[in-house]
Parts: C-alpha cells; structure tokens; sequence
C-alpha cells in the first residue's frame, strides 16, 4: 500500500495558479476527500497524483519517494472517472479481466478473481452481458470494479457517483467504504458534495482557489471550521455566520447583534477567542441544530428573533428567524411546535460556538 505525501505541491496553467504551495499527508490504507467547489484544484491534485498532469512546483512523494517523474504505468496507481470508461462492446467478463490478461495472469486465477470482484460489485449474474446494455448504475460499478481487481496500491475517484441517480448514490456510498476496508487500499476521492465527503472519508482535505483551507476529520472539520468558507461549505443547511461587535459591560464581555440584542460570554473558550480578536468587529458562527429555541425571554443568553418562515424536510423542520438585517436558520424536530411570526430567543450553546475575524475570515483563538 502506499502513504501520499504533498510538499510545496502547485500547478500553474499560464498565469493560473490551479494548486498553490499545497502540503498534506494522506496515510496508508486511509479513505481522504479533496472537497471544494468547481475550480478549487482537486481534480489538478489528483491529475498529479496519477501523473496526467506534472507539477509545476513541489513534490510527490510516495512511501517517501518521489515520483513526479515516474510514469503513468509504472505508479500502482487505479483511476475512476465522472464518465465511466469501460469497453462497451466487451462482455462484462472481459473487462473485469482485461487488465490482469495484460498482466499475463494464469487463466484459473483471472476466473477466480473475476468471480470476487463481480461478487463485490454485484455483478455475479451480469458477466455474460455485453457491458453496453448494463444500466448506468451498473457501468458505474463496472469502472469500479475494472480499476480495482489489479489492486493498485493508491485508488483515485474523481466524481465517481455524481451521474447515478439519487437512490443509488447513497447505496453505493456504503458500498465504496465496504470496499475500501476489504480492498485495504489507500483510497482519494474527489468531490464537491460535502455529503459524500463527510460520510465516506476518514480525513477531508477542502480546497478553495488552489489553496487547502482544512484538513482533519469530518467531525473536526465540521465542529470546528478553520474559517468561514469551510463553515459555509460544510454542513447543510451550512453554519450561521452573524456579523456582531464585541463590546464590556463592566467586566463582562458581550457579543453585541443589533437588533437582535447582546449574548453575555459566559464560555471561556469563547472568551478567549474574543480577546484574541485584532478589531471589536467579529463573526459569530453556531451550527442550526444546536441552537435552543424558547418563547420570547428576556435574557443576556439568546437572540431575539421572530420566526421569519417554517420549511418541513422530512422528520425535520428548518426554522427561518429574523432579526432587523440578522437572519439565522435552526434545525428542529419535526414537531416542534412553534409559529409564523412568533416571537422566540435562540440561545447558542456557547461551547459549540466559534468567533471569527470578520476582516478575513479565520478563527479566533483557536476555537
């Protein structure tokens, strides 16, 4: 298996800085996402990684070797892309097999692990079929199969699940971990759906303009965001980021959101992270769901909002609250029984809160 290593990893494509100056360590046999929006340098990142594309700066390092100048063939490295790439007018046998026949494997040992990945893949009853009848689930599943009965060393996914239809993206996102574990293969998937991201990796790298902006596990990552685009991108509906002031009353720190009234920080982290704060002028960022709703109070612990519109998902209900120019969501039970145009206090719980610098975005206080 393999350990993935980035230093000082950038692609320029002219005057594009696509990947810029990008250090991370992705450990052996782990499952990592590169998330981010269209353009963010995942895909340029794991085009290296495969060596389709050549770093302009920087290295690549595999168990400690460099391999910017290895070839393509000779890396162990499996790709898996946004459109399938399977022989069409193949049998579905045939492709599974074609790779270790290039390898000249016996033909009772091609047999035997044809049989196993098909059976991973649940494609057992489908071998005799040509592969261009197959549905596009199906195809799908066939690529994955393809790139991973050679049991390359590094396993890379591009997109992999984003042209299957609902149903069947969140059944072959089991499947994928299922197969990693079996598999034992250092596994990196790119994508931009934070869903994906956050239920199938170990770590998550996100990205934004070629610049990492977090990495860590899919609960630091959304616990505790790096800066506002991460908490913005992670999370859905994503974090309330309110803009507010800090401001004393005697010796009590309070974060001050207009109309919506002052929060008392009671929370030593938070007061820390407000004392760590270069300007008064700060964002305070609290999670939907963890946000307690009660009838209008009068305390220095909540804002104090009115529920602006109520919008039923499922066995949840999202709670639109507004305040003046302030407008925050909270995530509740679907029966939670509040109104339109009700009168309420939002009180964050304060140990789940984060402060951020509202000049550029990033965490105070290491909060």
């Amino acid at each position: 298996m393999a350990k993935i290593e980035f230093k000082g990893l950038t692609k320029r494509f002219g005057s594009l800085t696509a990947v810029d100056h990008l250090n991370l360590t992705i450990p052996d046999k782990s499952f990592v996402a590169l998330l981010g929006p269209s353009g963010c340098g995942k895909s340029t990142t794991m085009n290296m990684i495969a060596g389709i594309e050549e770093p302009s700066d920087g290295q690549i390092l595999f168990d400690g070797s460099d391999i910017v100048r290895v070839p393509i063939d000779r890396r162990g490295v499996g790709y898996v892309f946004q459109n399938y790439a399977i022989f069409t007018h193949m049998s579905v046998y045939d492709n599974l097999a074609f790779g270790l026949q290039v390898r000249g494997l016996p033909k009772a040992q091609i047999n035997a692990k044809v049989q196993q990945v098909a059976e991973l893949m649940r494609l057992e009853d489908r071998l005799d079929w040509p592969s261009g009848t197959l549905s596009v689930n199906e195809m799908q599943k066939l690529a994955i199969g393809r790139s991973a009965i050679v049991e390359p060393s590094i396993f890379l996914l591009d997109e992999p699940l984003s042209n299957l239809d609902a149903a069947f993206r969140e059944f072959m996102r089991t499947e994928l971990k299922h197969i990693q574990r079996q598999l034992e293969q250092t596994m990196v998937y790119v994508t931009h759906d934070q869903i994906e991201a956050m239920s199938l990796a170990d770590h998550i790298a996100v990205m934004n303009r070629g610049v990492l902006q977090q990495y860590g596990t899919p609960a630091d990552i959304y616990s505790r965001p790096a800066n506002t685009f991460v908490a913005m991108f992670i999370g859905s509906p994503s974090m309330n980021l309110i803009p507010c002031q800090i401001t004393t009353e005697g010796e009590t720190e309070l974060l001050d959101v207009g109309s919506a009234g002052r929060i008392a920080i009671t929370d030593d982290a938070l007061r820390q992270a407000a004392r760590a704060a270069p300007s008064r002028d700060v964002i305070l960022g609290v999670r939907p769901e963890v946000l307690d709703l009660v009838p209008r109070a009068a305390t220095g612990l909540g804002l104090q909002l009115e529920v602006d519109l109520l919008e039923p998902i499922g066995p949840r209900t999202v709670v639109h609250l507004r305040s003046g120019d302030t407008e925050i969501l909270a995530v509740k039970d679907k029966r939670y029984g509040t109104q339109e145009l009700e009168a309420v206090t939002a009180i964050p719980p304060q140990a789940a809160c984060r402060l951020f610098d509202r000049r550029d975005g990033r965490v105070l206080g290491g909060a």
